[in-house]
């Protein structure tokens, strides 16, 4: 069973930047690639989408073939580097998703013998096995590990070890714990389970077969632990065998064994995948929305008690689309359902029997037909959050779900202001969460942030003391669940911001020991700090003298007429009369460079006037 408490890796730092380095030679040619488009008003481009963001888009072409198929994962334990692992007509394209936004075709390994339709891979350790059903195919195995010393892409491989043991499967499906693997669909035992011991990864040896239930369309094999406790710990096979659910014990694969055979209406069972607690079942029959007219069907299975499932509800989407793959990551399902696509359902309330569709991302918007085109298979078990989805016709999309709205409010900010951010908490995973910043700011504070939460909420938080940081920066914000881990990033950019001097006088001149840092200019405040006396709106640099005693001009220097000389004689005649009172009167309220100004204030008022009158009369000395 695969674990989503997804593993972080160390990886080698130098295979890591030689990795890199040597891809980004390549991207040039996948310049489509980098076309992340957010989902905005139900569309991403012209995608219909709901709480996803389309990272990227790979063509058929770009992928070496002509008709994708399944998908598979792998991570690289020493680099970290992501993998796709895609099915096309012609053979297995891998490609990196070091930069999701960005992927480009790594390695291709052809077909064993002719192209098919059908084609399928599964992962153990580092290798990757693939079966298709091209008439002597047989089973390749592939050493993954090879990639992180590629240099030139993309690179034609060969299967690192080839088996004839059967000629050609429908799928191929491996118990990672229990190191089993099992082709169904083959030609052998009918068409049902051929199990292979891999002990030996690049030998994978033939322990058994089981052919009691029929044809074996797809199935899930796990190391048991759920609460049934007559099997915890055993192999088990959740079987999808053509029109009914088949439950195996493969703990001796020598001698499978049946547990139960559960029987439904409307059936071509296609495939299943268990609940991460093993008590529940999601089944996809592939032919009831042709066959019967019915939308979309997912069948909620409770197998609590393995030797006796039970039918516990069935979904149904407002779409007809046939649905094909689904995979179980926590407390979502993730449906790969021809035209509709990829479709995100939540499983908080699957012990009533129901599902809730919580996203999607479609890739073929020209139709939700029940009619085999569009989206074949996912894979949503990267650590980075991306998810892979193919399309028969368009190739693979990358794509991003969303469970958390982040938007900030000031994505632009000036050195030593507050970000502002607002997050959203969305529905579809189960409570309570823990959200977290991983790595904040160095020397930030983080206020009125909401670490826990006992459900979806929406909450605004600052970020203080950004005094130190410029230029553009992400943060993530984290949610882990009971189940899930998941996070959202976002950008901001800080600015050096400028200094700018108080202007207390407010004659466009500063005071160069009062400042403040800012990117706009605040009230009060200029960008020339040589005022001298920043008290007086009559003194600064080029200032006219006022015959005042005082240094008007800032050259540090009295002279000329910043002399003391008649106060009231304001226009300079030598004597203070009614021709000073009538200039008086003309700048009354006059608030900058006012030459009526007899008490230097900066303003012309009542308290000038009578200033003006206990001199007035008198005239100026000699």
């Amino acid at each position: 069973m695969r674990s989503t408490n997804f593993a972080r890796f160390m990886p080698s730092l130098l295979q890591v930047e030689r990795h890199l380095l040597t891809a980004a030679l390549f991207c040039f040619c996948w310049i489509q690639a980098h076309s992340q488009t957010p989902c905005e008003a139900g569309f991403a481009g012209v995608f219909p989408c709901d709480r996803m963001t389309m990272l990227s888009s790979m063509s058929n072409a770009d992928l070496n073939g002509t008709g994708a198929n399944d998908v598979w994962g792998w991570t690289d334990p020493e680099t970290g580097v992501e993998y796709a692992l895609v099915g096309e007509r012609q053979g297995l394209a891998v490609v990196d998703l070091s930069d999701p936004t960005a992927p480009f075709l790594a390695a291709f390994m052809p077909t064993q013998t002719t192209s098919s339709t059908w084609r399928d891979m599964k992962v153990y350790a580092d290798y990757v096995y693939v079966v298709s059903e091209a008439n002597g195919h047989g089973l390749q195995v592939l050493d993954l590990s090879q990639l992180r010393d590629l240099t030139e892409f993309p690179a034609t491989l060969d299967p690192t070890t080839w088996l004839d043991t059967f000629s050609d499967a429908h799928n191929v499906v491996i118990d990672e714990d229990s190191g089993l693997l099992y082709a169904v669909g083959t030609n052998l035992a009918g068409g049902g389970i051929v199990a292979f011991d891999l002990s030996d990864p690049l030998s994978p040896v033939l322990v058994g077969d089981y052919s009691e239930a029929g044809y074996a369309h797809d199935a899930q094999g796990v190391l048991y632990n759920g609460p049934d406790t007559d099997f915890v710990g055993k192999s088990i096979i959740f079987g999808a065998n053509a029109n009914k659910l088949a439950i195996l014990d493969a703990t001796d694969p020598s001698d499978i064994a049946t547990v139960s055979i559960t029987n439904y209406d409307y059936s071509y069972t296609h495939q299943c995948w268990l609940t991460e607690d093993h008590k529940y079942l999601l089944l996809g029959d592939e032919l009831d929305e042709q066959n019967q007219g019915m939308n979309t069907r997912t069948l909620v299975f409770d197998v609590q008690d393995l030797s006796n499932p039970v039918l516990l509800g069935e979904h149904f989407s407002e779409l007809s689309a046939i649905d094909h793959n689904q995979y179980v990551v926590g407390d979502l399902l993730f449906q790969a359902n021809y035209t509709a696509g990829l479709r995100m359902l939540s499983l908080t309330d699957i012990s009533a029997g129901e599902l809730t569709e919580i996203g999607y991302f479609d890739v073929d918007p020209t139709t939700n037909a029940a009619q085999f085109s569009g989206s074949w298979s996912t894979y949503p078990y990267f650590a980075s959050g991306a998810v892979v989805v193919t399309s028969v016709e368009g190739g693979i999309y990358v794509v991003r779900p969303k469970f958390m709205d982040v938007e900030v409010v000031n994505p632009s900010i000036c050195q030593g202001e507050d970000l502002v951010v607002f997050i959203e908490v969305l529905s579809g995973l189960s409570p309570p969460f823990a959200l977290s910043i991983p790595d904040p700011p160095a020397g930030a504070n983080v206020e009125n942030f909401q670490w826990d939460l006992d459900g979806p909420s929406s909450f605004v938080f600052t970020v203080t003391g950004l005094t130190e940081w410029t230029g553009n920066h992400t943060l993530t914000v984290q949610l882990e669940s009971p189940l899930n881990q998941v996070s959202e990033s976002f950008g901001f950019s800080l600015e050096p911001g400028t200094i700018w001097y108080a202007d207390g006088d407010g004659d466009g001149y500063g005071n160069a020991a009062a400042t403040t840092l800012a990117c706009a200019q605040p009230d009060g405040y200029t960008s020339d700090a040589t005022d001298c006396d920043d008290t007086s709106p009559m003194v600064y640099p080029g200032a006219p003298g006022t015959e005042q005693g005082v240094d008007n001009n800032c050259d540090g220097f009295i002279t000329g007429n910043e002399e003391a000389g008649c106060p009231g004689d304001f226009n300079f005649d030598g004597a203070i009369s009614v021709a000073d009172l009538l200039l008086y009167l003309g700048e009354f309220g006059c608030e900058q460079n006012c030459t009526a100004d007899f008490d230097s204030d900066g303003v012309v008022n009542i308290t000038d006037l009578l200033g003006f009158l206990s001199v007035f009369g008198e005239g100026c000395p000699n």
